[in-house]
């Protein structure tokens, strides 16, 4: 089981570490651990992470051999997903899981075409909010997500008490290249200085971290989205000959970095330890404009066939063990509680009640309603990057 899952998503998934905004469509069928050969499943829970043995331990787990679950979920960090969520919850449940994953605008327009496909969404926050004013996510027993009591009371329900939680925050910060940047920046509104000009990678404002950075924009000059929308593009315009890419994919971004194509980058907290691991002197700056985050979220659509064995995996990816082996092999800052991290373990997440008390959340209703306009007037700026 866990070979076979390795294998394909590794070669779905060749060279894109960080393709939530940048890979191609991939399904994998995972068996249950209770189907696969012993030999199979002695490898697994030989290769797995507390959260296995804890699934392996567990007597009171709720039985749905026979049963299957269809997920699209991010495509990156495959590996690791497979180890610390996917085999032990097969273990623990004896259930099948289904792993489609692809880029996110993608996997909307397919889930949206065919929402009776799919059981479980794991998604950005724009993306979930999309979801939503389509109808075509489905409300979650609350009741039976034991884990809740376990979590952050801002990823509990984020976008109200009916959807699902948030299982990791993440915020957005400027990466850059000490070598090819001589001014240090400590602030978006650095972001301006005529010496950055056609420096900058900024993201797409149709991605995830593109709204959280319409919010950092006007954030730098003291606008607020909805009111001074003119005066924020107007300041957008004035960035234009800084910008050298508008991005949709992370991981290309860090590519650019990597090749001297760009100095500096707008990215998410995550982004910032891949681009960390190509070259460990790469900058992150914490903007004292303060910290936008985004969230990823756990759904249900409306259609799911398997609401109860859906919900218990939503709980179980809430778990202290599932957390706990994400955050520690770097995938996923934990929204559980009850994890405790060094400070070296929580280099660059965001983590701890201090910092996810401070987080600067956008207003998800004002975006819908502001969404196409915006989108529209980012196009005509930003059409030739």
């Amino acid at each position: 089981m866990k070979k076979t899952l390795s294998l394909v998503l590794a070669a779905a998934l060749l060279g894109t570490t960080l393709a939530a905004c940048g890979s191609s469509s991939s399904t994998t069928t995972t068996t249950a651990a209770a189907e696969t050969s012993a030999a199979e499943t002695t490898v697994a829970a030989g290769e797995s992470t507390a959260a296995t043995e804890a699934a392996g331990e567990a007597s009171d787990a709720q039985d749905f051999s026979g049963q299957s679950l269809t997920i699209s979920t991010f495509s990156f960090n495959a590996d690791l997903l497979q180890k610390n969520v996917y085999d032990p919850f097969m273990e623990k449940t004896g259930a099948k899981l289904v792993v489609e994953t692809g880029k996110n605008a993608e996997r909307v327009t397919k889930i949206e075409e065919s929402p009776e496909n799919y059981d479980v969404v794991i998604i950005g926050d724009s993306f979930v909010a999309q979801l939503i004013n389509d109808g075509v996510l489905g409300s979650i027993d609350r009741d039976k997500i034991t884990n809740l009591d376990s979590i952050y009371d801002v990823a509990k329900a984020p976008m109200g008490e009916e959807y699902g939680p948030a299982y990791t925050f993440n915020r957005l910060g400027i990466v850059y290249d000490p070598s090819m940047v001589d001014t240090e920046i400590t602030s978006f509104a650095d972001l301006w200085k005529p010496e950055f000009e056609n420096s900058i990678a900024v993201p797409d404002i149709t991605t995830s971290s593109g709204m959280l950075f319409y919010y950092a924009t006007a954030a730098a000059f003291n606008l607020t989205p909805g009111q001074d929308d003119d005066a924020i593009f107007a300041k957008l315009e004035e960035l234009k000959p800084n910008v050298v890419k508008t991005w949709t994919s992370a991981n290309d971004t860090i590519t650019m970095l990597n090749q001297g194509e760009a100095s500096i980058a707008v990215l998410l907290d995550y982004s910032y330890t891949t681009a960390k691991q190509a070259n460990p002197d790469y900058v992150w700056v914490n903007p004292s404009e303060g910290n936008f985050a985004g969230f990823n979220m756990l759904n249900i659509t409306k259609d799911c066939k398997n609401k109860e064995l859906a919900e218990a995996f939503i709980d179980y990816y809430l778990s202290k063990d599932v957390q706990e082996a994400e955050a520690l092999d770097g995938v996923d800052s934990p929204v559980n509680t009850a994890v405790e991290l060094t400070e070296e373990q929580s280099a660059n997440f965001t983590y701890g009640a201090d910092m996810v008390d401070n987080l600067i959340l956008p207003d998800w209703s004002l975006i819908m309603d502001k969404k196409a306009d915006w989108i529209n007037r980012w196009n005509e700026l930003f059409s030739v990057q």
